[in-house]
């Protein structure tokens, strides 16, 4: 808070085993962060959905000057999504649309997307 935020400071925190991350045990569970980070002044927090995203969010917090930026991911393997060349800048405070339907919403955050479109699949069927 005192040393990056009140300052504005440009400062990228990469925060691995983000969610509950199994054999590293009940100690390394990173299940409150996003709790005690958004009550930070001017704090950017950002979690990927698949490796993709996070080289985007990586570039995006390097970029980003106006203050310190979070990015939280989980550990663990890859989904194993094409990954292209170069880097595209994300806009800050804007989600994306996974999948388009009027019978179901559905919100996720970082790798729990995944998990949030195969239980839309299994609700339209």
């Amino acid at each position: 808070m005192h040393d990056c935020a009140i300052q504005k400071l440009h400062v990228v925190f990469a925060m691995d085993r983000g969610g509950l991350v199994g054999a590293d045990g009940a100690t390394h569970h990173g299940i409150l962060d996003f709790s005690f980070l958004r009550c930070i002044p001017g704090m950017v927090l950002m979690a990927p959905k698949d490796e993709q995203e996070l080289r985007d969010m990586l570039f995006t917090a390097v970029e980003y000057k106006q203050g310190p930026v979070a990015i939280r991911y989980p550990r663990g393997h890859t989904l194993g999504v094409p990954v292209r060349a170069g880097f595209q800048k994300l806009e800050i405070g804007k989600s994306g649309n996974c999948a388009k339907r009027k019978d179901i919403a559905l919100l996720a955050i970082g790798s729990t997307v995944l998990n949030a479109l195969k239980a839309a699949e299994t609700v339209g069927r």
